[in-house]
């Protein structure tokens, strides 16, 4: 804590270093022509005059005054502007306290047309669209257009890159009104250069759905669009990165682009064992670093995410590649957006596991200690084409496919013992596991629009074809003890042939008619079918070393066949600020399952009435309410109906029930949002519950003398589960001289649910809640800050056995620092201090310090030439940590993970850009 004392003091005094007196610039607007009439909400900004950069705003009150803060003796401007009026431009450079009186803004109606305003405005409102400058604002050379957003006024860029604009997740990031590598907004953050940006445009994109029909379903996603400038658009840029550390850690990257007009191509290379797999893909479907896992409807899987994100387990080996192409012509009849993209990781995880299950009298205690090693291997491709038929008809069509290859070789040690630690089981087993996969996605749309506004006639027609071979060698020993002593073993040597096949097809029919002015209907028929046909055959060893024997039990051939009719009205009411969208879906869902091998059948039905309601209130530009309600059925899987015999693991046993029937779900959300953009301030509010009646659990019958699971599904009638979350949280400026910036957020969360361990009612609730605080500054001047508190509370318990439940204090801590320095050098550091309290369940505690401390120094005279050295885990304390908890079972999960290492890199951007170059 010491250290943390120390870096915190550090920061804070470095901050004011330069602290110089301040004055004040006073005014009041008003109308030219009526000079009684006072502009309230008229925007007044404070800018450099040596470069147009933005240092303050402000807006005048309700009496048309305004007060802003002038940091020092240089020469600044001074702009007004008011909708429909000329703007106000001045420049500052006398000294003290300056009083511009009142200053009359003419009516635009009244400008003589000769008259022309100089100057650069940074911040412009154009209906529900906030547009800034780039130039403007002030940042490093060579910096990335994540630099530039982190000093646009109201829009925040955490460490991963998320951006947060107006207290809402920015969810998409164009470039001149296109997608750009697909839809993953840093490969556009973190490669292009600020220099080329003209404009940022923040503003809620419509869905695809109301910009086709023209009837506005409420539906927005926060969406950053970037503009480039006219010499920006030609020529080709770039970067490479190199490092090299201790314990054969590396790090290489290259990325080239290269734009002509509407032409966009982008190219990268990374290879890397730092845990960088690549730059953030955010595709739909991934394939994982973790072990095969055999599903019990007979098909298999690969736990994790992806070539794209890490999930802090091993230390993995990586190479991403991607290449991407944009472009339209013939005024944009035709729009192509294509990209491939191939990947590598291959990893080694050591994990260990500790299991506390409560039991209606006693509890058991699981351990469970891995080794796994795997490569993953994968290409994938996306294409979008847009075809503008005429000025009503439009017709897109998005194709993908992606071909994997998946080799796994997993070590599991596992034990159970009783409450009084007596063991009850032990098995080893090791799965070696190879997994070639296929898979293709289409999916056309088109629509037309009539001549009436509001009326149009889409048709939809998409699917997917998917194929996949697996083989697997199973070798598993267990034993069972009882009163200490060895009673039995369990013997597994068998070789599996797993292949699956399917086939999805979805079509839809929408017509939409505007019935008045404000209410538009929309009625629409939908047809899904899906056809999966899944193999797994299990062969015993002969004893020779052959896998011949069929184990009849535990082999399977399954057909699964399920289609969809559903039908669907909605109607769309949408006045000045309030839109009201209620949709009414009407749907009947046939699953078919047919066992092969035993020629037996089963089939089930089921009619579903799931209504959804949305409301948005925009109370004015800046504050918006909104709510939904949807009422839904989770239908039965036809596995949870009658899973497959499966014996990869012998100590779990899953058995299915024919009886089944839907749960029902209902969905309550609420969100506030109040944000003034000009004075920096921001604050939000959501709540969303989630109810379940007639839920699908797992009951589970546990074995006291061998410590064996068989988990039941059945619906759970009587009891409500409930999930219910608030969070919350807002900005201000807290020294506007500095711009020093500060934050609060509110998290909480409750969940509760029930089953029956050992034919007793167990309700598993967990707890969760937290505040924080956090003080940030990012000007690329002296030295940049962001320091977070968040302390914490979590309770996770049963009731059967109360007394052995987990409650604890946790806390966390962030400090990130840039610190400029001259002759080009910069020192920076990334820290974090977690600490979770020992629990009834878990007597130890839990605490770690991360500290990556680092410097740099530019080099040649576009600073384009940069060298790092930097110290990942300096103390060395970094170790894999999570606890959880799952129904009845309370778990602690420890892991390896990449720990101190010392890096020196060098990195180059290059460019043949005139708007790139410096």
């Amino acid at each position: 804590m010491k250290r943390l004392t120390l870096l915190f003091a550090l920061i804070f005094v470095s901050s004011f270093m330069l602290v110089h007196g301040q004055t004040k610039i006073t005014g009041e607007v008003v109308d030219e022509s009526d000079q009684t009439t006072k502009l309230t909400n008229a925007t007044i900004m404070l800018l450099q005059a040596k470069d147009s950069i933005l240092v303050d705003f402000t807006r005048a009150n309700e009496n048309g005054k305004f007060s802003l803060v002038k940091p020092d003796s240089l020469s600044y401007l001074v702009v007004v502007s008011y909708p429909k009026f000329g703007d106000y431009v001045r420049e500052i450079t006398e000294q003290g306290e300056v009083s511009l009186g009142k200053i009359g803004l003419t009516s635009v109606s009244n400008l003589l047309e000769e008259v022309m305003v100089t100057g650069k405005i940074p911040v412009v409102i154009k209906g529900d669209t906030v547009e800034y400058d780039a130039s403007s604002f002030a940042v490093e050379k060579n910096a990335k257009v994540e630099d530039l957003l982190k000093v646009l006024p109201g829009i925040t860029v955490d460490a991963n890159g998320k951006i947060t604009a107006q207290g809402k997740t920015v969810e998409k990031v164009l470039v001149d009104g296109e997608e750009f590598f697909g839809d993953d907004p840093t490969l556009v953050t973190r490669n292009l250069r600020s220099d080329m940006v003209d404009k940022v445009q923040l503003y809620e994109k419509k869905s695809e759905e109301a910009e086709r029909t023209g009837v506005d379903d409420g539906e927005r996603i926060q969406t950053l669009n970037v503009t480039l400038k006219e010499d920006a658009k030609k020529g080709m840029f770039g970067k490479a990165e190199a490092g090299g550390g201790t314990d054969e850690f590396y790090l290489g990257k290259l990325a080239l682009n290269r734009f002509r007009g509407s032409q966009k191509i982008g190219a990268y290379a990374i290879g890397a064992n730092d845990g960088t797999l690549g730059l953030d893909w955010q595709e739909s479907e991934k394939f994982g670093m973790s072990q095969m896992e055999m599903s019990d409807d007979g098909g298999f899987f690969f736990m994790g995410s992806g070539l794209d994100y890490w999930d802090g387990k091993g230390r993995p080996k990586a190479f991403n590649t991607g290449i991407s192409l944009t472009d339209a012509w013939k005024q944009n009849k035709h729009k192509l957006n294509a990209s491939y993209k191939y990947g590598i990781i291959q990893n080694d995880i050591e994990e260990s596991t500790i299991s506390q299950n409560n039991l209606v009298a006693g509890q058991i205690n699981s351990t469970n200690n891995s080794l796994q090693e795997s490569d993953n291997r994968k290409h994938r491709f996306n294409a979008k084409y847009d075809l503008k038929v005429d000025s009503l008809t439009t017709f897109t069509l998005k194709l993908s496919a992606d071909k994997s290859k998946v080799e796994v070789d997993n070590f599991t040690n596992a034990t159970t013992s009783d409450e009084n630690f007596n063991l009850m089981n032990s098995n080893e087993r090791t799965q070696k596991s190879i997994a070639d996969n296929s898979n293709f996605t289409y999916d056309g749309y088109l629509t037309r629009k009539f001549n009436k506004i509001g009326r149009s006639l889409s048709l939809r027609v998409a699917g997917n074809v998917a194929e996949n071979q697996g083989d697997a060698y199973l070798h598993s020993t267990t034993n069972f003890y009882e009163n200490g002593d060895l009673s039995r073993t369990q013997l597994i040597d068998q070789y599996k042939d797993i292949s699956s096949k399917s086939n999805n097809l979805r079509s839809s029919v929408t017509y939409t008619e505007p019935l008045t002015k404000k209410l538009n209907a929309s009625v629409g028929y939908e047809f899904n079918r899906a056809n999966t046909h899944s193999v797994n055959n299990s062969y015993n060893n002969d004893g020779t070393g052959n896998y011949n024997q069929l184990d009849a039990e535990f082999s399977n051939d399954f057909d699964f066949n399920t289609i969809r009719n559903a039908a669907n009205l909605s109607f769309n009411y949408k006045m000045e600020k309030v839109d009201i969208n209620f949709t009414n879906n009407l749907r009947n869902d046939n699953l078919f399952q047919r066992n092969n091998y035993q020629d037996m059948e089963l089939s089930r039905d089921f009619l579903t009435y799931n209504p959804s309601m949305r409301v948005t209130y925009n109370i004015n530009k800046n504050k918006r309410l909104n709510f939904s309600y949807n009422h839904s059925n989770t239908l039965p899987s036809l596995s949870q109906i009658q899973p497959l015999r499966q014996n990869t693991d012998p100590l779990n046993i899953i058995v299915g029930n024919e009886a089944l029937t839907p749960a029902r779900n209902d969905n309550f959300s609420m969100f506030f949002n109040n944000y003034n953009m000009l004075k920096g301030k921001y604050a939000y509010v959501s709540a969303n519950l989630r109810q379940v009646r007639n839920s699908i659990q797992q009951n589970v019958m546990i074995d006291e003398v061998t410590g064996v699971r068989t988990s039941f599904f059945d619906n759970l009638d009587g009891y409500v589960s409930n999930n219910l979350s608030l969070w919350g949280g807002g900005g201000f400026p807290l020294i506007k001289k500095h711009k020093i910036d500060g934050g609060f957020d509110v998290d909480g969360s409750y969940g509760n649910y029930y089953n029956f361990i050992n034919g007793e009612l167990n309700e598993n609730t967990n707890f969760n809640y937290s505040a924080g605080l956090s003080i940030r500054k990012n000007t690329t001047k002296n030295i940049d800050f962001r320091v977070s508190f968040q302390p914490g509370w979590r309770n996770m318990k049963t009731s059967l056995q109360p007394e052995f439940n987990s409650s604890g204090f946790t806390y966390r801590t962030n400090v990130w620092y840039n610190w400029y320095l001259p002759l080009k050098i910069s020192v920076y550091g990334d820290l974090s201090y977690d600490y979770e309290a020992p629990t009834k369940a878990f007597d130890e505690k839990f605490e770690r310090v991360l500290f990556k401390p680092g410097v740099s120094k530019k080099f040649l005279k576009d600073e384009s030439l940069r060298l790092d050295f930097y110290v990942n885990d300096i103390f060395n304390q970094n170790v894999g940590f999570r606890r959880f908890q799952s129904g009845n079972v309370i778990t602690q999960n420890t892991y390896n993970t990449i720990s101190r290492y010392f890096m020196l890199k060098v990195t180059w951007d290059f460019t043949t850009m005139k708007g790139g170059s410096n």
